[in-house]
């Protein structure tokens, strides 16, 4: 071993402040153990390390015990030794030939991906671009498979969560056969709903963002299989949806009245005394219109600009109303009562 090496290894010995190598060991097991069966966190590990040991070990040593699971002096036997390039063949091979990508390379050599880079550029091949990393047909792949993610759970059964994501999209959602969307400028209740019922009946957790430069909150469902099945129950543009078939014709109230909650949160209007809703369907207007009927929820139709509007009003609908279908969005809601 030349001196820079001695040296080095020298350095790591010193990496806890000269505490003798085999009580770092102990309390680093002490600390696993801690972590196991207490489940304290860095702060309070720390405390008991000093307490029991006598020696002090900062909050970011354990830190990196506990959760990026760092071993003391785990890294002394490679860590002075360079791995060695692969044969100049092997890598033409995956990286040219099989055009696996450079951070696949590296994951199998279980070191970073600019040092399989360097490799490349030493052994005088050309790295690809971003553009043309993203055009290879391995990754080509990987991005579809990513839009075909399979559900966890059986999906057909036609349930209450299921009939509030079609009412949804009904309304403020989006879908076509790659991916589902919904985008709102308030509400969160209502996304958060969006997504827990997308988990219930599909197990798979969505979550939403905040879009800054549109004030919104937007969460995508990216799923063919998904998208596959939600679009098998009817149509969803905006001049053309209507209630499905399935769920005016089911015996289930909870259903129907899951639908009808999830398009009132989308586009239901909270007035002085009435709740209104218009389309620019009149598929919409009309099936909507025979689902109310179905709960006996009485309600008029009114011309309003160039759409008709379905009015519901007088106390005892407005009570209903609440009381069979009601809304997730809490202002509604409460406009409402």
């Amino acid at each position: 071993m030349n001196s820079n090496n001695q040296k080095n290894l020298k350095n790591v010995h010193k990496l806890y402040n000269g505490i003798p190598r085999e009580l770092v060991l102990r309390i680093h097991k002490f600390t696993l153990k801690l972590r196991k069966e207490k489940g304290y966190g860095q702060r309070t590990i720390a405390k008991e390390i000093k307490e029991k040991f006598k020696v002090n070990f900062s909050e970011n040593t354990v830190s990196g015990w506990i959760h990026r699971h760092i071993i003391p002096f785990g890294n002394e036997k490679t860590q002075f030794k360079p791995m060695p390039i692969p044969p100049k063949k092997y890598l033409y091979h995956l990286y040219i030939k099989k055009n696996v990508s450079a951070s696949r390379i590296a994951r199998k050599y279980k070191v970073s991906t600019i040092i399989v880079i360097n490799w490349l550029i030493k052994c005088g091949i050309k790295p690809r671009t971003h553009t043309e990393s993203m055009n290879t047909p391995n990754i080509k792949k990987e991005l579809a498979n990513l839009k075909l993610t399979k559900p966890t759970k059986k999906y057909k059964k036609l349930t209450w969560e299921k009939a509030y994501i079609l009412g949804v999209l009904c309304g403020d959602g989006y879908i076509d056969k790659n991916f589902a969307k919904l985008e709102i400028r308030k509400d969160k209740e209502f996304i958060e709903e969006f997504i827990r019922c997308i988990k219930v009946v599909y197990g798979i957790a969505y979550h939403y963002y905040y879009y800054k430069k549109r004030n919104s909150y937007i969460s995508n469902v990216n799923s063919r299989i998904i998208c596959k099945d939600l679009l098998s129950y009817g149509k969803f543009g905006t001049k053309n949806w209507e209630v499905p078939k399935c769920i005016l014709d089911s015996d289930n109230f909870l259903i129907k009245s899951s639908f009808m909650r999830g398009v009132y949160d989308s586009e239901g209007y909270v007035g002085k005394y009435v709740i209104a809703l218009t389309s620019a369907s009149k598929a919409a207007i009309k099936t909507i219109c025979k689902l109310l009927n179905q709960l006996n929820i009485k309600h008029t139709i009114y011309k309003h600009n160039k759409y008709p509007l379905i009015v519901i009003k007088k106390k005892e609908n407005l009570k209903l109303f609440k009381r069979l279908i009601g809304f997730t969005i809490k202002r509604k809601m409460e406009r409402l009562r």
